[in-house]
């Protein structure tokens, strides 16, 4: 302790001494001399009271004493003024010395301190005040020397040991103790400049190190934490912000999986956090080469580590991804495939089977309906049913889309179709519930049958998907033939002239008058005929074929322009008999089409009287709220709505609530009976009750006979059609010679 205190009291803090600088050492100096000082003064005061010397110089030294104590204590505060003193003092002594005391000793004494005082004034202050002290003891040099050579006592030897400590202590070791101090403090001021640069790149590397962005720490190669950045304070403690000094990675982290060596000293290696077992986090190794140590980045790996086990508890891994649908969890096309394949190459001689594809029929509009989200639900709900409903032996596959495909082995009595049919019917699930409400389920199957219709099961799906294509609304079931293939080629063919015909207007519009009961001409229906190669195409095959290659609202544009053109001409010529124009419902859905239709009635507000819009009841999309919206609009503008094939489509009654109809027309499987079924007479007469009762005009189609034409005029029916009155015919007949066939049917009044 009192060790440690002098070394503090008289190395003034010498550790500090780079930033205190020249104060601090002239301080320490000053305290050193003033001790040494006080020492010899005390060493002389005892030697007096045991010499029992003069009382006189017994108490100048105790006066002495005590002056050098004072100047101790103050310099504790004042070192300057001290310094002042003490040389002061020093120099007082000696001159008192030299002039009052005889003494040779006396006189040595004094000459020792006077040429002392450049090296204290040196240590005290700065090198010229050295200089100065240099100076000043020239005089008593010379004093000294004129004083010998007045008593005649000159002396060689003593002269030059007088000039030899002259100039040893006055000058020698004042410049000597001077380089010293000088280059002390060249270094003192090197060290600042490097302590400096260090304090800077320790600055930079404290900032790189907190900011690498990723949790980051700094560790010997026992695994003890030197460092840690923010980021990894967070990770490993959270919160709570714990202190990492002398603690060691195994404190914090557990690896997963045993190693040979220290984990930490792993290039890569899986952890846990002992505080939080389910955190998982990915040490990466860097190692240090300068210094040994290591350098950990530490990554979050909790959140992958979770998916890749629910991966794994799934069995859901990247393989299994690539065999099976995501969302059904059934093989995929590929995967369904290679499983068919295989149980043909393990059974072949023994297995029979049918394949057949399932195809959910409008469900782009339940997607537009109920939303994506719900219509997933369908998906998932219907692949839950097939599995439960079909055997272990089937294998079920999700081809794409709402599209599902089923290889069954069969026994003997499946064999024959109507059985078959009978079992797809029963697996297919009539309603499906989604979010508590009951859905009702239409589709459509194409069935092909092993070893007759292919050999492996990418021949068996291609003959299903030939087959699914002729299923239609009325036969859902459609059986593979070979026969298909060459409709499908000639189909195809069928495309490619009739997207040509589109394209050149070579579709033309033929007109079917009705009539009144009294036979007299009222309207027209415009129907589309297409002569190909010389012959005329059935309206029913190519309108199937436009709609399949979504043709039908460019096709139906060219017809509307073309009929607005002769209608105009009518318009102008006085002859006011409208026309019905058949939608199917695909043209409604495209807004060009309908923007086209609201601006035709815009610019001709008179086409509200000449223009119909016959709606065919039996298209898949007439129930989507849209078409209702844009027919009410329609309506609104001005257009008469008929609901065409009344009674063949699907919701017959629910189309009379949500279409604005204001005509009914009665479909020919419905008049072709008449009149010798009672039971068609009486639908007739319920549906002729039914518009009236709603306001509606009632048009019959397909009459071909008087006995037709004269019952339904009876039981009420507005407007008569069919070859009976007349067949369509083209309608350049109508407008040839400036309208004059038309202006003989008595239609201009």
């Amino acid at each position: 302790m009192f060790i440690d205190f002098l070394k503090t009291y008289f190395l003034a803090d010498s550790d500090s001494s780079i930033g205190k600088g020249q104060k601090t050492f002239q301080q320490s100096a000053l305290r050193i001399l003033l001790a040494l000082t006080i020492c010899i003064f005390a060493i002389s005061e005892l030697h007096s009271l045991f010499a029992h010397s003069d009382i006189a110089l017994i108490g100048l030294n105790t006066l002495y004493l005590s002056l050098l104590v004072g100047l101790l204590l103050l310099s504790n505060k004042y070192t300057k003024v001290t310094a002042v003193l003490f040389l002061l003092v020093l120099i007082t002594t000696s001159i008192l010395l030299l002039s009052l005391s005889n003494e040779s000793y006396a006189e040595k004494y004094a000459l020792v301190s006077l040429y002392s005082l450049p090296l204290i004034t040196r240590l005290l202050f700065s090198f010229k005040a050295s200089l100065a002290a240099m100076a000043f003891n020239l005089l008593p040099f010379c004093l000294i020397a004129i004083k010998n050579n007045d008593l005649e006592q000159i002396d060689t030897t003593s002269f030059y040991f007088q000039l030899l400590t002259f100039v040893t202590l006055n000058i020698g070791l004042p410049l000597a103790v001077s380089r010293i101090i000088q280059m002390l403090e060249n270094n003192v001021s090197h060290m600042r400049l490097l302590y400096k640069k260090l304090n800077d790149n320790y600055a930079m590397y404290e900032e790189f190190f907190e900011n690498t962005g990723t949790p980051t720490l700094l560790c010997d190669q026992k695994g003890k934490i030197l460092k840690a950045n923010q980021l990894a304070r967070e990770l490993l403690t959270g919160a709570e912000q714990h202190d990492f000094v002398d603690s060691s990675i195994i404190d914090w982290l557990t690896p997963v999986h045993e190693t040979k060596k220290a984990f930490w000293q792993s290039s890569l290696v899986e952890c846990t956090l002992k505080q939080k077992s389910d955190m998982y986090i990915e040490i990466r190794r860097v190692t240090l080469t300068q210094h040994g140590h290591y350098a950990l980045h530490l990554h979050n790996n909790t959140q992958l580590y979770a998916i890749q086990q629910e991966l794994e508890s799934t069995q859901q891994t990247n393989s299994r991804l690539a065999h099976f649908d995501l969302l059904t969890l059934l093989p995929n096309h590929r995967h369904f495939c290679t499983q068919i394949n295989q149980r043909i190459k393990e059974q072949d001689k023994h297995l029979t089977g049918a394949m057949f594809i399932i195809r959910i029929s409008q469900f782009k509009l339940l997607n537009k309906q109920y939303g994506k989200d719900n219509a997933n639900k369908v998906i998932l709900n219907f692949a839950k049913t097939l599995q439960k409903k079909l055997s272990d032996q089937a294998i079920i596959g999700r081809l794409r889309g709402v599209k599902f495909a089923c290889f069954v082995p069969l026994g003997q009595a499946y064999l024959i179709q109507k059985n078959l049919s009978t079992l797809i019917r029963s697996v297919l699930p009539n309603q499906i519930m989604v979010n508590g409400s009951r859905l009702n389920m239409d589709y459509q199957v194409g069935i092909a049958y092993y070893h007759t219709d292919g050999k492996n099961a990418e021949e068996l799906l291609e003959h299903c998907e030939m087959a699914l294509e002729y299923s239609t609304s009325t036969e859902r079931l459609s059986y593979y033939n070979h026969n298909l293939e060459n409709k499908l080629v000639e189909e195809h063919k069928l495309g490619l002239k009739l997207s040509s015909a589109v394209k050149n207007k070579e579709i033309c519009i033929w007109l079917q008058p009705q009539v009144s009961p009294n036979g007299q001409i009222c309207s027209f229906e415009a129907l589309a005929r297409w002569q190909n190669d010389g012959k005329f195409v059935p309206p029913t095959t190519f309108i199937k074929v436009a709609e399949k290659l979504g043709l039908l609202p460019l096709l139906a544009e060219n017809l509307v322009r073309e009929l607005v053109a002769t209608l105009s001409e009518w318009h102008k010529e006085h002859i006011y008999t409208p026309v019905a124009f058949n939608l199917a419902g695909q043209e409604l859905m495209n807004d060009t089409f309908f923007a086209l239709l609201m601006a035709l009635i815009s610019d001709n507000p008179w086409l509200a009287d000449m223009m119909e819009l016959e709606i065919t009841e039996t298209s898949s999309v007439m129930t989507h709220p849209l078409i209702h919206k844009r027919l009410r609009s329609l309506s609104q503008y001005g257009y008469s709505i008929a609901i065409d094939d009344f009674g063949t489509g699907q919701a017959s009654l629910g189309q009379l609530v949500d279409i604005p109809a204001n005509i009914l027309k009665i479909d020919r499987r419905f008049v072709s009976p008449l009149p010798g079924d009672q039971r068609h007479v009486d639908i007739v007469k319920s549906t002729i009750q039914l518009a009236e009762s709603l306001g509606m005009k009632v048009i019959a189609e397909g009459i071909e006979t008087k006995e037709q034409a004269t019952l339904l005029a009876a039981l009420g029916c507005n407007t008569l059609q069919g070859y009976y009155f007349a067949k369509p015919s083209p309608l350049s007949d109508w407008t040839a010679q400036d309208n004059a066939k038309a202006k003989e049917l008595r239609m201009v009044y």
